[in-house]
């Protein structure tokens, strides 16, 4: 009997132990370091933007987006949130089985059961701000595309800000003499569950029975973006004008860079 207490106690302690080996894992992709990065989350909302902004789609029946951010200068600040929850628990039972005096074919049975389980919780948070005149004079110069990034996590994927804009633009209440007063957003959220259930194997003695752990492993994710906008301090005031790439000056610049290279190693060479 003691040495069938003692096996029950050090399974336990092993599933406590296996319990909190393993760091929970967000929802997100990872870079080349094997880190958990948001880059592509980031960039998918700075897509979305960019095509609510860009002008070379004349046709697009959505393009009174475009107006209604440029000419109020809306800015957006974008709240990131991950949160991992990762749980295990296990139940192992143990029951005592005796023939009644008399009577093989009947038995007392008395039986025992424990329970362990641990919860394990990480929380990621980020506020960033976003300007659509600027990433539209990004884009015009060419300075950076802001091109949609691969569908790497569900918050990488379509999130649909531009309904967010219609519902604003669209608004009963809305005052169309006064539209950079007009402060409003949204949130997007996905929630992944992923569990596990399983019997062990079980076994019996003349005078013991044991049902080996049930174990409940489960993981959640819940990733979270929630965004605002608001008008900001060029509303109403002419887009600045957005220059393109001067080529001479980029020429000339790489020229001089070069020349003060070989000037440095001529003078590295003459001193030795």
């Amino acid at each position: 009997m003691g040495n069938l207490r003692q096996s029950f106690f050090v399974a336990a302690a092993c599933a406590t132990l296996c319990a909190g080996c393993a760091v929970p894992s967000y929802d997100v992709p990872r870079d080349k370091y094997d880190q958990p990065t948001v880059r592509t989350i980031v960039d998918r909302v700075q897509c979305e933007i960019r095509d609510m902004v860009r002008d070379d789609r004349p046709d697009d029946p959505a393009s009174f987006h475009r107006l209604f951010l440029m000419n109020n200068d809306y800015e957006v600040v974008v709240n990131l949130s991950l949160e991992v929850n990762q749980s295990g628990g296990v139940a192992p039972s143990v029951s005592y089985v005796t023939p009644l005096l008399g009577t093989a074919a009947s038995t007392v049975t008395l039986g025992g059961s424990a329970s362990v389980s641990e919860a394990r919780d990480h929380t990621f948070s980020e506020n960033i701000q976003l300007s659509t005149r600027q990433i539209y004079q990004d884009w015009k110069s060419n300075l950076k595309l802001y091109d949609c990034p691969p569908a790497a996590t569900n918050l990488a994927g379509t999130l649909g800000i531009k309904d967010l804009v219609s519902m604003a633009t669209s608004s009963p209440g809305l005052n169309e003499e006064k539209t950079g007063q007009t402060v409003f957003g949204g949130s997007i959220q996905f929630v992944v569950t992923k569990s596990l259930s399983a019997f062990g194997p079980s076994w019996q003695l003349v005078r013991f029975k044991n049902i080996a752990a049930l174990a409940n492993l489960s993981e959640i994710n819940t990733d979270k973006i929630t965004l605002s906008f608001a008008p900001g301090p060029n509303r109403g005031k002419r887009l600045a004008r957005v220059r393109a790439p001067n080529a001479a000056a980029n020429q000339f610049l790489q020229q001089l860079i070069i020349n003060a290279i070989s000037n440095e190693l001529v003078i590295q060479n003459n001193r030795h």
